[in-house]
């Protein structure tokens, strides 16, 4: 029996539905109706209903007593728990990022791509009053973030190309890269470099910078970013956070079984002639 064979005969359109109906869940639409599940699944309404309280009665939905609507369950919230304190990489990191975070006091992120999106693994909030939208579990956009540049730029080439084209790359300020060619020109550099800068790409007055982390093997599986926020940041203060980005990534990285080349290791502090911005170009100067 061929493979595509086999996994029809052993489909569960029951669980398949089920699952859909999870998946219709954001951060943005947290609650549906029974009537908007049905329409979005393409079923009858007496079908969802039946899916609906099974899912409920589970744990993965709960239903709004005052509305009807019906919102994700604590069942998620445990199992999302399970797979984050058994991560490795979570493991590894959390150390060397609360070192970082007080080094610089500012927010530090530890993300991964999955599905050509970055998502947060793992974040500890700066000592500002400005608090970021990034959450634990949350998704961001590749294109336009320093995380998401850094995880781009370790892919093959035809893979990154593949996920600029197929994800879109929506502008979301005006420094915004939109140009599938121009921004794997970029990846080159960030590739060449060992980290990337988002300055005020993603979000007004946020300039990131962000550098990988290897596994035993080499391969690029997360990245690390440290965020500042600030209408203007001076070259050197970027270069200062460069360094320690890098050398906290190459820590990790080194926990994960990593051995660095001979002439490997994190920046230097004078590096400021090597910053590059959004556009390819020298960080702009405060």
């Amino acid at each position: 029996m061929a493979a595509s064979s086999r996994y029809e005969y052993y489909r569960v359109h029951a669980v398949e539905r089920a699952l859909d109906i999870l998946k219709l869940y954001s951060v943005e639409q947290h609650e549906l109706c029974l009537a908007d599940i049905a329409q979005k699944l393409g079923v009858h309404k007496s079908t969802a209903h039946r899916l609906v309280r099974t899912l409920e009665r589970a744990g993965f939905l709960t239903r709004n007593s005052n509305t009807g609507a019906y919102g994700l369950g604590l069942k998620l919230v445990e199992l999302g728990a399970v797979v984050l304190n058994n991560l490795e990489l979570r493991r590894q990191a959390r150390l060397h990022l609360e070192r970082l975070h007080r080094d610089t006091q500012q927010t530090v992120h530890l993300a991964i791509l999955d599905d050509g999106e970055v998502v947060y693994v793992d974040k500890i909030e700066g000592n500002t009053p400005v608090r970021l939208y990034s959450q634990v579990g949350r998704r961001a956009p590749a294109h336009c973030t320093a995380l998401g540049k850094v995880l781009l730029a370790h892919l093959p080439p035809n893979a990154a190309r593949e996920i600029l084209i197929r994800k879109g790359m929506r502008r979301y300020t005006p420094d915004t890269i939109v140009s599938v060619s121009e921004l794997m020109q970029h990846l080159v550099t960030v590739r060449e470099r060992g980290y990337a800068l988002d300055l005020v790409e993603h979000e007004p007055l946020v300039h990131c910078v962000a550098a990988p982390i290897r596994d035993y093997t080499g391969r690029v599986v997360a990245a690390l970013s440290v965020t500042l926020i600030a209408a203007r940041v001076p070259e050197e203060e970027i270069a200062r956070h460069v360094a320690l980005v890098k050398r906290t990534a190459a820590a990790i990285s080194a926990d994960m079984g990593w051995v660095a080349p001979s002439d490997a290791g994190g920046a230097r502090p004078d590096e400021s002639h090597d910053l590059v911005g959004m556009d390819g170009c020298r960080a702009r100067p405060a």
